[in-house]
């Protein structure tokens, strides 16, 4: 699997960033994180060449779901995937991200084989 070189994950708990860092830092993809859907916003605007979004949808200030609106509409994202990881975890909610923009949806808690499947797979639907 070809990793993306940059991901912006947007995740307010510590612990789960700490996997993230575990288990995406072994790709040798460049992590950058954000605690709420402000900053994300924020940090998105700012950041280049953003391959990846991973967001969980119950953050503060700014809910994931918004942040995928404002992202895909106001700031004009359209090509980098977004990968919605949440305990929210019902057809309404994979609808909902779906409709908001998301490309694909993992629930927590996840093992790290099925992230990186999940990653693989958005990579691969992909336009050369």
């Amino acid at each position: 699997m070809k990793a993306p070189s940059k991901v912006l994950i947007l995740e307010d708990s510590p612990m789960m960033c700490s996997l993230y860092r575990m288990v995406l830092g072994r790709t040798g993809a460049e992590l950058h994180f954000a605690g709420d859907g402000l900053e994300g916003l924020d940090r998105a605007a700012q950041e280049q060449a953003v391959e990846l979004y991973i967001v969980d949808i119950n953050l503060p200030r700014m809910d994931g779901m918004e942040f995928i609106r404002r992202l895909r509409g106001e700031l004009g994202v359209l090509e980098a995937p977004v990968l919605v990881v949440s305990t929210e975890c019902s057809e309404q909610d994979r609808e909902t991200a779906e409709e908001a923009g998301a490309d694909a949806y993992l629930c927590k808690p996840w093992q790290p084989e099925e992230l990186l499947e999940a990653i693989g797979s958005l990579e691969r639907r992909a336009p050369s």
